[in-house]
């Protein structure tokens, strides 16, 4: 096992390989139900995240913008907020709207408001924004997959599912927190707990999850208050056994964290420095 705390357009190439390998080593298992067979091509890749940093949604935003510069490939991307808001993606890519417009119909609307766990933040705002961009321009297509409702790792799942399926992504990469990430099902006493990407296993799509991981920092999430909190993270020395157990693939390095706060009614970073 490596931590990887590379270029992005080196990541990018391992990640490609890594997925390729791995859909050799794992064929889906042709005892499933057939409905999985039209999936057997489509990759999904994980990327699972702390809330409330600076530093993941700028990687996530890296590997985004150098994967849309490949050709003849179809990519979505996919983010852990709320389906409620994706007219605003929809209603911007349609009709070519311009980011600082989008952005304040984002930060107006009710739903963005009520998020306060570091999804909501400046950072992930100007993610989305940059995201916005990159739809607009037809390189990639853009969706949230958050129900909103109980049992959130499958109703999740089958979202995206469903989108891969319907819009025929070659490729799709999803920032998500990082229990959602994880690919296998555990028990807490009697209860059964199975991750988002174990059940995106089950549909049959091929699921490469990496863990997004830091030495130390601060970050705003709620852990259970909400706000600013400082972590440890974790040193370069990664058990590979631990992560597989974990389930995860592989676990990406981004060294000191930042706190990136709510946005509300905020300008774009540049512009407020």
């Amino acid at each position: 096992m490596k931590v990887f705390g590379l270029p992005l357009c080196v990541l990018l190439l391992w990640l490609s390989s890594m997925a390729f390998a791995q859909s050799q080593a794992h064929k889906p298992d042709t005892q499933k139900a057939s409905t999985r067979a039209d999936q057997t091509t489509r990759e999904i890749i994980l990327i699972g995240e702390f809330h409330g940093t600076v530093e993941t949604p700028r990687l996530f935003s890296n590997l985004v913008t150098v994967a849309a510069g490949e050709k003849n490939r179809r990519i979505g991307v996919g983010m852990e907020l709320p389906t409620l808001l994706q007219p605003l993606i929809d209603e911007a890519v349609k009709n070519n709207t311009s980011i600082d417009s989008f952005r304040r119909q984002l930060l107006a609307n009710p739903t963005w408001q009520k998020i306060n766990d570091g999804r909501s933040s400046e950072a992930m705002l100007d993610l989305i924004c940059h995201l916005v961009k990159l739809a607009e321009s037809r390189k990639v297509s853009f969706f949230f997959f958050d129900t909103q409702i109980s049992e959130r790792n499958e109703t999740m799942a089958r979202w995206i599912g469903q989108r891969v399926r319907e819009q025929g992504y070659d490729v799709t990469y999803i920032l998500v927190g990082n229990l959602h990430a994880k690919k296998i099902l555990r028990y807490r006493g009697k209860t059964k707990i199975v991750y988002m990407g174990h059940w995106l296993e089950e549909q049959g799509f091929t699921v490469h999850s990496y863990d997004a991981r830091f030495s130390a920092g601060d970050a705003w999430a709620c852990t259970p208050e909400c706000g600013l909190h400082h972590l440890t993270g974790w040193d370069m020395t990664v058990d590979s056994d631990a992560i597989h157990r974990a389930g995860f693939d592989g676990v990406l390095f981004v060294g000191h964290i930042h706190a990136s706060p709510p946005a509300r009614g905020s300008l774009p970073a540049k512009e407020a420095q």
